[in-house]
């Protein structure tokens, strides 16, 4: 071995299995590395399979064939020399789980103890976005070897991370002054606790020499310096700069091609800003729409801050998704500021809501982490994560590290209340504090829909120039925005505050008397006695609405109080009455102490302590739940008055929705903006402006539009099924929907998005589908963090997605060729929103319906075309009955005639239309290919664009072999180039 460990008497061990389930996949190769005594041995056996493996573990596993694995050892030899091997050592594996999982099923005798190699990489490194082996290997080692999956080779790569952790930890202890600090942690934190299995491999080895470990990354690398070619920019160009190749592809790193739309769309953008206007912009999909504007407002920014012109040196961008915040901050600005070579010239960063990170002052106080060495090291991950205030976004924790350390159970206990965090006076480190102070000079700020209709930062960052992207989601999402919302299950734990918390209310409030002379007596039983009162309120609510029988089993139940469908009108005056029950308890809780607090402090005295401001914040709690259960009980042509109740009856949910929410736009969220630009791919309807500006209050707004940019009318078709059924026949549905999902996908070979309005049917559809998929290649997942895998062409996806898919997803190529849709997205007339605009506004199903079916059908079929590459089919399983909906989508969508289907004419169309896409794919590859170096050229663009064509040489010089799947072309060299020509 060329590789040196820096751990002894330990086993570095991988499996590689058939399938990720033990009961119905097989153990196929172990492989190990053994440390004793600083020797190394290796173990490496190949398992002769019962079932037939799946083809596409022969592509993932590298140099796996299937003549070697059927020549393999038995379960039952393989299992004596495995145990031999390891003896009573301590194995690591990278996600241990996995590992347990098979080893239990397969080998119960193994009873050896198992650390986690992710788990570690996590303790020690947990703002990293991705701790799987490839990346860890890229990020902290020189070693750009890829992931094998293979037995052997996954458990040296194994070695490497878990040295190169484990040195960066030292080093990193070394130059703060401080050894073994986390070793001497984790005495104190699990004193009295059994110890965490890591913490002895923590010590640096005395004879440690960090010459032994050349590949280890010390230094993080967040940008590679790019060989940038020394040119002149003329930064008054603006959207002219578009057009100067020279600029784009300087450096290398990206493809670029100038649009004449992209400049139009900056122009555009730069017109508005000059005259202080408003725009509303639609781009489609492929038109570089995020490129134009943030070319502009980077190009505007740097020009101001150098004429010292600070108010106009700012722009806030704001989106509706994380994945595009996140895409802003991590790649899109960078790359354009390092292309305009202004990298250090302006500064940029994301904003979230203060709910979205660690408050370090509330983690250290909260006692949710005493349970067991679990919550333990949750809280040593939280600690660690946000103490040096460089991160804290409780948002962009890792995935598989949000579900390991059960991140949601504890959120609420952790991050930063808004009512109690004073940033301005608050002394902790922590990144909010941080980004906080940041905000005023910097000149680029990425933030959510949601926070900039409150943007609680204006003390410190006056909102300028704004660029709203996904302007689509104000029409719907607005409402919600400006909603006030009593949710019972959340103030019944603000109510514990009073007396089972630590420090509790009571607590916080003899001890604020202390400080002032102890003016007052303090009756703590009158005050937790008219706690209790509140919390038997809500128990008397939630009987109610059990005697009533508010639900049906599946749902929750929702109605507009004041509108209600039948259920609810012959019981909406005792509900009333219930709530005004509850809303005098809750004014009786927040008189008592606020004439407390009023009475421990003189008036002309204002206290700025902890005690007094934490008391303050929770009385005004209380008076704001007030407020809304007494706004809600009031008759209003304002609001929608909305209650909901889960369905099995935890909890009730009251909601004051405001009906205009044109007024609040324009008063809360551009009342001091200068100018504004509303920006999508999705904003016409009826191919019109009007219907965006009227709900938004934009009508004095000037608008533009681009035409598609991809021929959707040849590179896609359109479907509804005849012989689906109708979604409301929930059984039937589920069970046909799930028969073409997998005809389709074993067409296909996966690489297909289903899209759900509905949770409970894509649980169905996923329950059946599971059924249907036992013993294929196929994998089916309903996360929108498994997206990534169906960019492999060697696995087989499916993904089962609800509303947050219908958006914020990019999957070019082959790796996404179908989309299908549930049903016609109909907003049901039962709406409690729709029902209060129908009766205090007069409009029309119709009116408000359409215009949201439209938004989310094109938002569904934008995920299917993201590039010239692209193709695919769009298919909407239950197409309802009203022909004139899709011939308006047939319009709106810009692409072909939607026709309706059997589900085997579509199924046995699409081997004749996919190849045929693909054939297109390939000749449109050709003409971009380098005619000195085709095969290489050819790959890379393929690479680039997520095409699965690949390109091989026959052993004849003259010909070369494109291959695509089942698809293989034997071309001549000479017909290429003419090809190209």
């Amino acid at each position: 071995m060329k590789y040196k460990s820096v751990l002894d008497n330990v086993v570095y061990l991988d499996i590689e299995t058939t399938g990720l389930n033990p009961i119905n996949s097989e153990i196929i190769e172990i492989g190990a590395l053994k440390i004793t005594n600083s020797v190394q041995s290796k173990l490496n056996i190949l398992i002769k399979p019962i079932k037939e493996v799946p083809i596409g573990i022969y592509h993932l596993c590298d140099g796996l064939k299937a003549d070697d694995l059927y020549k393999g050892y038995t379960l039952i030899e393989a299992k004596r020399m495995l145990i031999e091997f390891i003896k009573d050592l301590p194995l690591i594996c990278h996600n241990k789980s996995f590992e347990e999982s098979f080893f239990s099923y397969y080998f119960p005798e193994v009873k050896n103890s198992i650390l986690d190699s992710m788990e570690l990489a996590c303790i020690l490194e947990p703002s990293r976005k991705n701790f799987n082996v490839q990346d860890l290997l890229n990020e902290i080692t020189t070693i750009k070897e890829k992931e094998k999956h293979r037995g052997l080779e996954d458990s040296i790569h194994t070695m490497l991370i878990v040295n190169s952790l484990l040195c960066r930890l030292w080093q990193r202890e070394e130059e703060a002054n401080r050894i073994n600090n986390l070793y001497n942690e984790l005495n104190k934190l699990f004193i009295n606790r059994k110890p965490w299995g890591w913490r002895k491999y923590l010590l640096k080895p005395i004879m440690f020499d960090p010459v032994d470990y050349p590949y280890v990354l010390f230094k993080e690398t967040f940008l590679k310096p790019l060989k940038m070619n020394p040119i002149k920019i003329n930064y008054e160009d603006y959207e002219k700069l578009l057009r100067n190749e020279n600029i784009w592809g300087n450096g290398g790193d990206f493809k670029y091609q100038y649009r004449a739309d992209q400049e139009s769309i900056s122009l555009k953008i730069r017109e508005n800003y000059e005259k202080s206007k408003r725009i509303f912009i639609e781009a489609p999909t492929g038109s570089g729409k995020t490129f134009a504007y943030l070319l502009i407002a980077i190009i505007v920014s740097y020009l101001n801050k150098q004429n010292k012109n600070f108010d106009d040196s700012n722009f806030v961008i704001s989106t509706d998704t994380k994945e595009l915040q996140n895409q802003l901050i991590d790649k899109d600005i960078p790359n354009i500021l390092r292309k305009l070579k202004l990298y250090n010239k302006i500064s940029f960063g994301a904003m979230k809501g203060k709910g979205n990170y660690i408050c370090m002052e509330r983690l250290k106080k909260s006692k949710e982490f005493e349970e067991d060495e679990n919550s333990l090291l949750s809280f040593l991950f939280l600690k660690r994560y946000g103490e040096e205030g460089t991160s804290g976004d409780l948002e962009n924790i890792n995935f598989w590290a949000l579900n390991y350390f059960h991140i949601d159970k504890y959120k609420n206990h952790i991050n930063c209340d808004s009512e109690n965090c004073n940033l301005d006076r608050c002394k902790t480190i922590c990144f909010l504090k941080n980004r906080y102070n940041e905000l005023p000079k910097e000149n680029i700020t990425v933030v959510n829909h949601s926070l900039l209709a409150s943007w609680p930062y204006s003390e410190k960052r006056k909102i300028n120039h704004l660029i709203i992207d996904e302007a689509h989601n104000l029409m719907e999402k607005a409402h919600d925005f400006f909603s006030e919302e009593f949710n019972s299950y959340e103030f019944s734990e603000l109510i514990k505050q009073i007396n089972e918390t630590t420090p509790s209310i009571i607590f916080l409030l003899k001890r604020l008397n202390g400080l002032y002379n102890y003016k007052n007596h303090i009756d703590s039983d009158d005050i937790i006695n008219k706690s209790k009162d509140i919390s038997i309120s809500i128990a008397f609510m939630l009987n109610e609405f059990i005697r009533i029988g508010l639900n049906n089993g599946k749902y929750n139940f929702n109605d507009e109080f004041f509108n209600p469908e039948e259920a609810l009108r012959n019981s909406s005056e005792s509900i009333a009455d219930l709530l005004s029950g509850l809303k005098m308890c809750i004014y009786r809780l927040y008189k008592v102490l606020d004439d407390y607090i009023k009475n421990i402090l003189d008036e002309d005295e204002k206290d700025s302590g902890n005690e007094y401001r934490a008391l303050n914040n929770y009385v005004m709690k209380l008076r704001s739940a007030f407020d809304i259960i007494d706004n809600f009980l009031g008759y209003s042509k304002e609001y929608a008055k909305v209650i909901d109740i889960d369905k099995e009856f935890k909890y009730f949910i009251i909601k004051n929705v405001p009906l205009n929410i044109s007024k609040l736009i324009n008063e809360n969220m551009l009342n001091e903006v200068k100018s504004t630009v509303f920006i999508s791919a999705t904003l016409r309807i009826n191919n019109s402006f009007q219907e965006v500006k009227r709900v938004l209050g934009q009508k004095d707004a000037n608008t533009f539009w681009i035409k598609p940019v991809f021929n959707l009318k040849n590179r896609t078709k359109i479907f509804t099924v005849k012989d689906i059924g109708s979604y409301k026949n929930e059984e039937l549905f589920a069970e046909n929907t799930a028969k073409l999902i997998y005809d389709i996908a074993i067409k296909t070979k996966g690489h297909i998005l289903v899209l759900f309005s509905n949770n409970l049917r894509r649980e169905n559809v996923m329950n059946k589908l599971t059924i249907y998929s036992k013993g294929t290649e196929l994998e089916i997942y309903n996360n929108k963090k498994a997206i990534q895998y169906l960019k492999d062409k060697n696995r087989q996806v499916v993904i089962l997605g609800s509303k947050g898919f219908f958006e914020g997803i990019d999957i070019p190529g082959d790796s996404l060729n179908c989309v299908i849709i549930d049903k016609i997205p109909n907003i049901n007339p039962t709406d409690p929103l729709y029902k209060a605009l129908k009766t205090y506004t007069n409009i029309f199903y119709s009116g408000y319906n359409y215009p949201k079916v439209c938004i989310k059908l094109k938002q569904g079929y934008g995920r299917l075309i993201r590039s010239i590459y692209d193709y695919g089919y769009f298919i909407i399983l239950d197409g309802g009955t009203n022909k004139d909906t899709l011939k308006k989508l047939e319009i709106d969508l810009s692409g072909p005639a939607i026709y309706e289907k059997w589900s085997k004419e579509i199924v046995n169309t699409i081997s004749i239309d996919f190849n045929r896409w693909k054939e297109e794919n390939f000749y449109n590859i050709i003409k971009e290919v380098d005619s000195k170096n085709i095969k290489e050229s050819f790959n890379d663009i393929s690479q680039k664009m997520n095409l699965y064509w690949e390109c091989v040489e026959t052993g004849n010089k003259d010909e070369l072999e494109f291959k695509n799947n089942e698809k293989n072309l034997k071309v001549k060299v000479n017909n290429i180039l003419n090809k190209r020509l």
